[in-house]
């Protein structure tokens, strides 16, 4: 009797073993979902992981998980640590191996010792939507031993049922998020952060700039003023006129007409006023055409902060690179600048 139980028992370990190494050692997982907005405002939010934990399927699952954040913000190499419960979310992290804008995004999964995998988010523009394709792929025998490796096996026939349906959460929760944002696709619009150094500027600003007919005779007339004044005064311009809005503390927003120039005035007259530059973070795009075509771009770049998670501060400005008077509407070149650090980097009139 008990030979016989020993052979029953040998047998089905054979067959366990046969069959184990009969099964797949990669497993492969998918889930897809089409989002209301286009492919710029998705990638923006999958290309890095600093508005993760605010679409992630696992962070309700332990709210005293750690999470730390190294290299860029976003693109290759920007990573994502975690340390949690074992129970829940364990620890591990993950980092940006791969990033093509608006259609791929690749990482490297590190799950210490439950082993590593890859994940990626592919991007397909449906209509003035996307459809987002989640994935991940894994090598379950890698670095587990013989029988480490059999039984991993078999635990990959339930790998997609538990991670698909993570998978299915996450993705609901990130399409609830890119939905709540602007729709306008910013994508054809190239964006820079630079950090603007400060300088000393003159200005026109207030009921000077009101009295004016348009903004137009607005900007001539002041730009006309100052240019007297930096004559008056001995004063180099240093850069391109610009005109300023930023938005006061009462809720007023305010105009100014400026020209940056080299050194402090010193004694001013009439309506010209002296003062120092916005300086600081800020987002930069620039306009090729007529000032009348600038409305689309301020459009996309709200977008652009928006999906960013950036908070647009209380001065923006257009930077005049081309001459109006020499160069083609179709070929006028404007620099628009918009701070993203609200606190001590207004212009400062004096």
């Amino acid at each position: 009797m008990f030979r016989k139980i020993a052979y029953f028992t040998l047998a089905l370990f054979a067959v366990f073993v046969i069959v184990g190494f009969l099964l797949p050692r990669e497993v492969h997982v998918e889930r897809r979902i089409t989002i209301d907005r286009p492919p710029s405002t998705v990638f923006t939010l999958v290309n890095g992981f600093e508005r993760f934990e605010s679409w992630s399927p696992w962070a309700p699952l332990d709210p005293e998980a750690v999470y730390t954040y190294s290299g860029p913000a976003s693109g290759v190499g920007a990573k994502l640590a975690w340390s949690g419960d074992p129970r829940l979310v364990g620890s591990g992290w993950q980092e940006i191996i791969e990033s093509q804008p608006y259609t791929l995004v690749r990482m490297q999964l590190d799950f210490e010792q439950q082993g590593r995998a890859q994940s990626y988010f592919q991007l397909v523009g449906v209509g003035r939507g996307t459809e987002l394709i989640w994935g991940f792929d894994t090598d379950l025998v890698e670095g587990q031993g013989v029988f480490g490796g059999l039984l991993a096996r078999y635990f990959g026939l339930f790998f997609d049922r538990w991670i698909g349906s993570d998978y299915e959460r996450g993705l609901a929760s990130l399409k609830r998020l890119a939905e709540s944002l602007p729709a306008t696709d910013f994508g054809d619009l190239a964006v820079e952060v630079v950090d603007v150094p400060a300088g000393n500027m003159l200005y026109v600003a207030g009921n000077a700039l009101d009295a004016a007919p348009d903004m137009a005779s607005r900007l001539a007339t002041a730009y006309a003023e100052i240019r007297e004044a930096m004559a008056d005064g001995d004063l180099s311009q240093a850069g391109p006129p610009m005109a300023i809005t930023q938005r006061l503390a009462n809720g007023r927003i305010e105009l100014l007409a400026a020209i940056p120039v080299e050194g402090p005035a010193q004694e001013l007259k009439g309506e010209v006023r002296a003062g120092r530059a916005p300086s600081g973070k800020a987002v930069r795009f620039v306009h090729r055409g007529p000032y009348e075509q600038m409305a689309p771009g301020y459009e996309k770049l709200a977008a652009y902060l928006a999906a960013h998670g950036l908070e647009e501060g209380d001065v923006s400005w257009e930077q005049y690179v081309s001459e109006p008077s020499d160069t083609p509407a179709d070929e006028m070149v404007t620099h628009i600048y918009a701070l993203i650090q609200a606190s001590d980097t207004a212009a400062e009139p004096r």
